[in-house]
């Protein structure tokens, strides 16, 4: 049974490492992420991966790992990699066998491929890195603070996305034509989503519907091409959480529909199988200690179980994706 009662959004930000601010993804400003303290037993890593695989970051050992998905999910992962010395990866994607992973400090996004163990180290200039998109050209797309690093495909070098309309970012998406969507606040009281038109530094606000409470995720479904949005309500607090707004190409309010994850405390981030016909969505619940990840039908949003580091030996989690995948991712 998920736990329906414990902290406040208020009241996790101040046991977080680093709350900086309001927001129902994983990360810095995110409940549905937050690192907690906790001692991490040595797992044996296996030298396959059982495919298809729900892939983590454990924030207590540095190292992925990885559940096969299946019903009910799990709460007994198995290790993937060693310590790839990163303890703060809070935002995770993969394409093919490569998962990119977003280091919020020192501030730089993790390449590791789960089949030849490279890895590869790509520095990010702009900020402290906390989500991660990739498009359908390999390109990635690391969202700072109030920025985006773009690094094109095979290079080490970014340019920057910058917008006056958004001062605090909670998640990124890429659709299918490369226009790229960051959620999250900005002056003026503004909450929401902004978009960076394929091959443009220029921002726009998409007419979309307007969010409530804390912003969670947002992404695309490359199956359909359709912008997915996720916010909660009653504000992290219990009670109508995680609402998934749909929009189907081309991303009018009137053609929109929404569906509930049914989140225990924040929805934040949230990631699609290769199949895009289901979808994990970051959770939390006090009983349990530290953050769970949701495994739902998609679009109905049937709740199908749920993936957790522990109970024992315990631990936390960062960002997660799936492998196989699709891109954009």
């Amino acid at each position: 049974m998920r736990d329906l009662f414990g902290f406040t959004r208020r009241t996790l930000g101040l046991i977080a490492v680093f709350a900086a601010g309001c927001g129902g993804g994983i990360g810095p400003n995110a409940p549905g992420g937050l690192p907690f303290t906790s001692l991490q037993a040595a797992r044996t890593a296996s030298p396959d991966l059982t495919k298809p695989a729900l892939i983590t970051l454990n924030t207590s050992t540095g190292a992925l790992e990885y559940w096969p998905i299946k019903p009910g999910g799990s709460d007994q992962p198995t290790t993937l990699s060693g310590s790839l010395g990163i303890y703060q990866g809070y935002g995770l994607a993969a394409n093919g066998n490569v998962v990119a992973i977003a280091n919020y400090s020192p501030a730089e996004v993790v390449t590791y491929n789960v089949k030849t163990k490279a890895t590869k180290t790509l520095v990010d200039p702009y900020g402290d890195p906390y989500d991660i998109a990739i498009d359908k050209q390999g390109t990635l797309y690391a969202m700072n603070l109030a920025s985006v690093a773009v690094f094109k495909s095979g290079s080490s070098t970014p340019s920057e996305l910058s917008c006056s309309y958004m001062s605090t970012s909670e998640g990124i998406g890429v659709d299918n034509e490369g226009d790229v969507f960051v959620n999250g606040y900005g002056p003026s009281s503004f909450m929401g989503v902004i978009e960076y038109p394929a091959g443009s530094t220029t921002c726009t606000k998409p007419n979309l519907k307007a969010e409530r409470g804390y912003p969670g995720g947002v992404g695309v479904d490359p199956e359909t091409d359709a912008l997915l949005v996720v916010d909660n309500p009653d504000q992290c607090a219990g009670g109508l959480e995680g609402v998934m707004t749909i929009y189907p190409k081309p991303y009018n309010p009137n053609t929109a529909h929404r569906r509930v994850l049914g989140a225990m405390y924040c929805a934040g981030t949230f990631r699609l199988n290769s199949k895009s016909n289901t979808i994990f969505v970051s959770d939390a619940t006090v009983s349990d200690g530290f953050p769970i990840i949701d495994q739902e039908t998609f679009p109905g949003a049937k709740y199908e179980g749920d993936y957790q580091i522990g109970p024992s030996p315990s631990g936390s989690f960062g960002g997660f994706t799936t492998i196989p995948n699709t891109l954009p991712n």
